[in-house]
């Protein structure tokens, strides 16, 4: 609440700006002007309109116009930013001038805003001879004054926003023509947007404009984008011009009869980055209108997309011809080569044939002559017994070779065979246990109808009925009085009263129970896990480390009477002591004697 009472701005202030402005100097109006303008910027939404018409009401714009056009800005303290503010304030309070149903109000509101604008090309025909002598300046000085300039043509672009008829007005000023033949390669942009934005405001503006008033429009655009060689600039005139042209389609013709020879000096500009505006601008002054330039653009480009086709279907063509020929080239140098590795390998399969033939009988060669070197150094009486023996040993061996035959023959068909006998063992075994639990099925089946009861007849009907009214009278319902029944949900409020005040607490034990079991369960994971004495790393130990004070203190006591009895004599262990150490640490069991 302090907050928003801050923030609002009662009527007072307004006021006392303009009974102070009254008396004082060009120094202090403009000091007042822009306390009025940070007034206004920090009303809330709801009072700041009401502030804007009390502004307007007590003369305040007039203030403004007079300060913009009287006032030395070299002179005015803050100097362009001042100026600058002073627009935006001018700006602000002509956003609320909306003609009402009264006629007069009406045309003040109408008169208000048309001097509001012509002031405003006024300040910007002098702020931008300012950026012209600014050049000589320092470059703070530059960047000020054109910072000025663009803030005076956006209120100007934001004042028609709120105004579109005053478009028209703007257009047609000799101010804004001069402004614009005025206009240089730093600022000629910013000139040249304000009929791109009052087209986007108001379409069709262009034929509201006379003949006289576009033409002159039209020779500023074509003499700056046939003399300028800023890029930037060519490329905001070419697009500017076919926006003119879209919005009214009778200046192409007007291009195309004036401006003999515009497509030679155009065609400069063709390849610096605006070739599509710039190929439909030099198609409009070939044909003279929009919709034949717009014709033939369709026809070019058909023709372009034609014959990028058809040079792709070539291209294709001639790829797959290409393509099939060195496949053809590839399958032919392969043949020639498999040819080729063919014959070279029979050749050496034949030499290594040839070679084995020839070590082979070599080798028979060589054990010939060792037969006879031994033949030789065998005594004649020996020799039948020698040959003996050779026959004997050819003939072991001879049987060897065809004994191993016959059993690896036998061994395969006894392999077989038995590969055949486990493959039936598997089937019967299969067989008979589905044998079984068919036979296992009946037999459960059989049980269960021999445990079927019998039917019932009519004698065991009645007994049965008899039995059940029996029973149904032994255990009535018991008519209860409501005496009684009040009692009894008395009783069962006490008992569930009982039973909600005392599940908070068994809750609350439940949930202690459980944490501890997690706990515990929690701690002898650590320590089934924990490494050995030889593997612990410092990192460990945080793991094992218990923060609770009454298990530290025993656990240090522990270590220290394990410290004393480890500096113990030997003797003193002997004995009945580890039962006096057992009662300290367990004194709630009861000692076990024999």
């Amino acid at each position: 609440m302090a907050e928003k009472s801050s923030k609002t701005i009662d009527n007072s202030n307004i006021l006392r700006i303009a009974a102070n402005i009254v008396d004082a100097g060009d120094q202090e109006v403009v000091q007042l002007l822009l306390e009025l303008q940070q007034k206004l910027n920090d009303a809330p939404s709801n009072a700041a309109q009401k502030l804007r018409h009390d502004a307007f009401e007590l003369g305040l714009l007039d203030v403004c116009f007079s300060t913009l056009l009287n006032s030395d800005y070299k002179e005015v303290d803050g100097k362009w930013n001042s100026v600058a503010k002073i627009v935006e304030l001018v700006c602000d309070i002509c956003s609320v001038l909306q003609p009402d149903q009264d006629q007069d109000q009406a045309n003040q509101f109408e008169q208000a805003v048309l001097y509001a604008a012509e002031v405003l090309l006024k300040v910007a025909n002098i702020v931008h001879k300012d950026v012209h002598q600014s050049k000589t300046q320092s470059m703070e000085i530059r960047i000020e004054v054109t910072r000025a300039f663009r803030i005076v043509l956006d209120g100007m672009i934001w004042l028609v926003s709120a105004h579109s008829w005053l478009a028209l007005f703007v257009l047609q000023a000799k101010s804004y023509i001069a402004l614009l033949m005025s206009g240089e390669n730093d600022t000629a942009s910013t000139i040249i947007s304000i009929i791109t934005n009052f087209i986007s405001i108001r379409p069709g503006i262009c034929k509201e404009l006379q003949e006289d008033d576009i033409n002159n429009i039209m020779d500023e655009l074509i003499y700056k984008l046939t003399t300028t060689n800023e890029i930037v600039i060519a490329s905001t005139i070419t697009r500017l011009l076919l926006t003119i042209i879209e919005d009214n389609s009778n200046i192409s013709l007007t291009l195309y009869e004036r401006y003999k020879g515009l497509k030679q000096l155009v065609n400069r500009w063709i390849g610096r980055g605006f070739d599509n505006a710039l190929k439909q601008f030099i198609y409009i002054l070939d044909s003279g209108s929009a919709k034949s330039a717009h014709e033939y653009r369709i026809n070019h480009a058909a023709t372009i997309i034609q014959s990028a086709f058809k040079g792709y279907k070539e291209r294709k063509k001639l790829k797959s011809a290409q393509q099939a020929m060195t496949k053809l080239q590839q399958k032919i140098r392969k043949r020639v080569q498999d040819k080729i590795a063919k014959r070279i390998q029979d050749k050496e399969v034949e030499v290594a044939k040839r070679e084995r033939d020839i070590r082979k009988r070599k080798d028979m060669l060589k054990s010939k002559e060792r037969q006879l070197q031994a033949l030789n150094a065998i005594p004649a009486a020996k020799m039948a017994e020698y040959f003996t023996k050779s026959e004997i040993l050819a003939a072991t061996k001879i049987q060897s070779v065809w004994r191993g035959l016959v059993a690896r023959r036998k061994f395969k068909i006894e392999s077989e065979n038995l590969r055949q006998w486990r493959a039936a063992r598997t089937i019967q075994r299969c067989a008979r246990k589905f044998l079984d639990r068919l036979r296992s099925r009946k037999l459960q089946a059989a049980a269960k109808e021999s445990l079927m009861p019998p039917g019932l007849d009519d004698q065991r009907r009645t007994e049965l009925m008899t039995v059940v009214e029996k029973f149904k009278k032994q255990h009535s319902e018991v008519e209860r009085s409501q005496e009684e029944i009040e009692e009894m949900l008395y009783d069962i409020e006490d008992i569930l009263t009982h039973y909600w005040s005392f599940l908070p607490n068994w809750r609350r034990k439940q949930y202690e129970m459980d944490a501890l079991v997690a706990r515990i369960e929690t701690e002898t994971e650590l320590l089934n896990e924990a490494p050995s004495l030889s593997e612990v790393q410092p990192e460990d130990l945080e793991k094992f480390t218990c923060y609770s004070q009454p298990i530290v203190r025993k656990a240090q006591e522990e270590v220290q009477a394990d410290l004393k009895a480890l500096e113990e004599p030997w003797w003193k262990h002997l004995g009945g002591d580890s039962d006096s150490d057992d009662d300290d640490l367990f004194p709630e069991f009861p000692k076990l004697r024999n």
